[in-house]
């Protein structure tokens, strides 16, 4: 981590804090007069402790893997969906560490961020062209390079990631665990084949955008979750 992003971040990082209580939400499965439901989709093996958030299919590539600078021990974990009920859609992503209550929230950054000119209530997030999110252990974004590369060498048919890989594991996960899903499939817990990483896969709200993450933290200050947000629950148009 660059000392320096470090010192310039902790002078604003309370300007960069959610507008809600992000577990609340998850909580109560009730925000803003929204009906609200919490879907498990397995667990995210984080090697490394280093966290990647991005859009799998347009931006997970060699030289765009860039991990938060806040990292958690190495282990595996739980990782949940917030749906709004009545249009099933996925408002939130979230990763449990412990069961802990957040006390304090804190944006997740890079260290590539220009934090010049930060106001309150700003955010920096991930972009989002191919309407999907994910959430991956460092490790396994290098691993899933490497495959991806095996796979175009071994076929000379290999177009992209979507059409020619998950495409049809997001169907056929749709089909295994429909509830809150579409036909096409609206996430994906997927292992790396002969590795012991994964990546974890989901539909991000409305589509493509640029979605902000947060790390919460306990009262003890030690880190209890992660989460994205795609929907902002606190906006009187939802």
């Amino acid at each position: 981590m660059d000392k320096k992003f470090k010192e310039q971040f902790d002078k604003v990082k309370h300007l960069l804090v959610p507008i809600f209580d992000l577990d609340t939400a998850f909580r109560n499965k009730e925000f803003n007069n929204i009906k609200l439901d919490v879907l498990e989709i397995g667990e995210v093996n984080l090697t490394s402790g280093k966290i990647i958030a991005c859009d799998p299919l347009a931006y997970l590539y060699e030289d765009e893997i860039c991990p938060f600078i806040q990292t958690v021990k190495p282990n595996k974990y739980n990782v949940s969906l917030l749906i709004i009920e009545d249009e099933e859609r996925i408002a939130m992503a979230k990763i449990s560490f412990t069961n802990r209550e957040p006390k304090r929230y804190e944006l997740a950054v890079t260290g590539e961020e220009d934090l010049s000119e930060v106001e309150e209530n700003e955010f920096f997030g991930y972009p989002v062209d191919a309407g999907m999110g994910c959430v991956c252990d460092e490790d396994a974004a290098k691993k899933y390079i490497i495959y991806e590369k095996e796979l175009e060498k071994d076929n000379e048919d290999f177009d992209n990631r979507y059409d020619d890989l998950f495409a049809d594991l997001l169907e056929e996960n749709a089909k295994k665990y429909p509830k809150y899903q579409s036909e096409y499939g609206d996430w994906l817990n997927w292992n790396i084949p002969n590795s012991d990483s994964n990546i974890v896969l989901f539909s991000s709200g409305y589509g493509d955008g640029y979605y902000p993450s947060y790390f919460a933290y306990d009262e003890n200050n030690d880190i209890c979750a992660f989460y994205t947000i795609f929907i902002d629950l606190n906006d009187d148009e939802e």
